[in-house]
């Protein structure tokens, strides 16, 4: 599964990879009759700090380009 998740969203733009993610869960949940989740259940606590450094990084280098 892993796998298939990674070739999926290969060489996406981020948002673009964000929503086959979505679609991804989605799916899974349709198919193990879960009718409802919650982010907090679909993303653990290492990947919502994976968000905070990518966010951290991205103003890091819109700092440094406006510097320039």
């Amino acid at each position: 599964m892993k796998d298939f998740i990674i070739e999926a969203i290969d060489g996406s733009e981020p948002v673009d990879a964000l929503q086959a993610l979505f679609a991804v869960a989605y799916a899974v949940a349709a198919e193990n009759g879960i009718g409802r989740f919650t982010l907090a259940e679909l993303f653990s606590a290492t990947v919502d700090a994976h968000f905070d450094v990518a966010d951290a990084v991205e103003v890091a280098e819109e700092d440094e380009q406006t510097d320039n």
